[in-house]
């Protein structure tokens, strides 16, 4: 059975790449392609648009997108005709990666999980309104505050940030855990799903009230007081606590004063954000609004 199904893959990619050749017509495509659907496997094409599938039933048929990166543009599309379960899309996934043919080293490397994350769209509604009230908030605090509002305005500018679906995307617990393996239908994604798989980072990003906001490397055992000591510490910024967001979109508060210091581990990729302190009437509520946003960051 995989031999039959790597065989109808290679030979559907053939003919969405090429046109058509000696080898396989586009009539023996369409063949291919029920065949492919009988035996319950999904149609992977690598680069190709919706339109270039066959499917077998429009409603109930839809789209998975895969990244190693959305830095990336080169992808995997995964088109299946009917709902199925989570695991098999991530099953799918893992058996149909070699496809893609990004030259980028971090293709070689495994999976990192932990990074991984389902998305339902870009960009992220509430981007651009953060963007907007990071910029006017500039405007109206002190001198020497004003530059940090402008590098996160920048910075969150330039991320990709989605409409994040948050759910357990680690393929060997999400096969044990029936709770965190449900049902994935047209139903309830009518467009495309984007599904990023990135190997591990080797970076973790330092944001908020702080001097210089952007990525620094990531090191084993290194407190979030540390990172923030490295970008350059405000008198603007909370001096108590920072809010982490892991990869996989938990928020963590550590602490950082050293009267409550205590050390909690930051994995690659994470996000370390300092909150503003006194910010102007009218945006109090800023801080928690950036925080939901980063945590649909993609790698």
């Amino acid at each position: 059975m995989v031999n039959q199904l790597q065989y109808l893959q290679k030979a559907i990619l053939k003919v969405g790449s090429n046109g058509g050749s000696k080898a396989t017509t586009k009539s023996d495509a369409v063949t291919l392609l029920f065949s492919a659907a009988l035996m319950c496997s999904p149609i992977a094409f690598a680069n190709t648009s919706a339109s270039d599938s066959t499917s077998v039933n429009v409603e109930s048929a839809f789209t998975v997108q895969v990244f190693n990166s959305r830095s990336q543009t080169e992808h995997l599309q995964l088109n299946y005709t009917q709902a199925v379960r989570l695991e098999q899309v991530l099953a799918d996934t893992v058996a149909n990666l070699s496809l893609l043919t990004v030259s980028n080293a971090a293709t070689n490397q495994p999976i990192y999980w932990t990074g991984a994350s389902l998305f339902q769209g870009f960009p992220h509604p509430e981007k651009a309104h953060v963007v907007t009230q990071l910029e006017k908030t500039a405007q109206l605090v002190d001198v020497d505050e004003k530059g940090s509002f402008q590098q996160l305005a920048e910075q969150i500018d330039q991320y990709n940030i989605g409409a994040r679906v948050f759910t357990p995307l680690d393929y060997d617990f999400v096969r044990i855990d029936k709770s965190s393996n449900p049902m994935v239908s047209a139903q309830q994604y009518s467009e495309p799903l984007t599904l990023v798989v990135p190997s591990r980072p080797d970076s973790v990003w330092v944001l908020g009230a702080i001097e210089n906001n952007g990525k620094q490397p990531w090191q084993p055992r290194t407190s979030a007081s540390k990172y923030l000591k490295q970008a350059g510490s405000t008198a603007y910024g909370d001096n108590s606590v920072t809010t982490v967001i892991q990869p996989d979109g938990t928020v963590e508060q550590h602490p950082i004063a050293y009267w409550n210091k205590s050390h909690m581990d930051i994995a690659p990729g994470a996000i370390v954000y300092l909150s503003f302190d006194n910010l102007p009437t009218g945006y109090r509520h800023l801080n928690d609004e950036i925080i939901n946003l980063l945590r649909n960051k993609a790698l």
